[in-house]
């Protein structure tokens, strides 16, 4: 009888590999769901990093087209270009030391230039900066902001967001109520930019419109 109540007490070879077994599964499905759970956290943080890049863009580009004077040539200019099938577009504007430099200490006047190229490090990769030139400085002070910079003498080049899949800029031209590719006309300004930014081919581009002021100010 002792023996026979000893034996009732314990677990069966069945009972234990079927108690294993749940165990794994519950193992299994905690780990699945750590998992997911991850992945979409780093998901989102890396889309929160992206619009807040995309963000700061937005804002450098409005502040730089807020101080756009009414008058003046050549203050804002656009240019359409296609880089491996992909729009590839171009914005210039003149400004002088400043948010639209990225220091408050350079000499001169500079033509800066929002655009699209391939990285330095990683030709296969591209990025969107500032392409900066000055337009008026002594000779001593062009060659020292631009060593200091990292650049040359001709064009100093400001990454920003990386990587980079394509750039599309529009004009709305108030005169004809038309959306147009490039910006020629030296002497007036647009009513607003259109700005379209992929971040990969495939993806929805991130987009926003940004009014210029100047043009509400500008002789008809």
């Amino acid at each position: 009888m002792e023996e026979a109540a000893c034996h009732r007490r314990g677990f069966t070879l069945i009972e234990v590999m079927i108690a294993t077994l749940i165990l794994a599964m519950l193992v299994f499905a905690l780990y699945r769901f750590i998992s997911t759970t991850l992945r979409a956290l780093d998901a989102t943080t890396q889309l929160s990093e992206e619009r807040q890049g995309i963000d700061a863009l937005t804002r450098l580009v409005q502040s730089q087209l807020n101080d756009l004077p009414a008058r003046g040539s050549g203050v804002l200019l656009g240019k359409a270009n296609q880089f491996q099938d992909l729009a590839s577009d171009e914005m210039t504007w003149l400004c002088h030391a400043g948010q639209g430099v990225m220091t408050g200490a350079a000499p001169g006047e500079y033509r800066v230039t929002l655009t699209v190229q391939p990285a330095k490090d990683e030709k296969k990769e591209l990025e969107l900066g500032l392409r900066r030139e000055l337009v008026t400085a002594d000779a001593k002070s062009q060659v020292d902001f631009f060593t200091r910079g990292g650049g040359s003498a001709k064009y100093n080049w400001l990454p920003l967001i990386r990587p980079i899949a394509a750039l599309e800029i529009r004009y709305w031209d108030a005169r004809t109520n038309s959306k147009i590719k490039q910006w020629n006309d030296l002497n007036a300004r647009p009513s607003y930019v259109q700005m379209k930014i992929w971040k990969r081919a495939d993806d929805l581009p991130y987009e926003v419109i940004l009014p210029v002021p100047a043009a509400r100010l500008q002789p008809q």
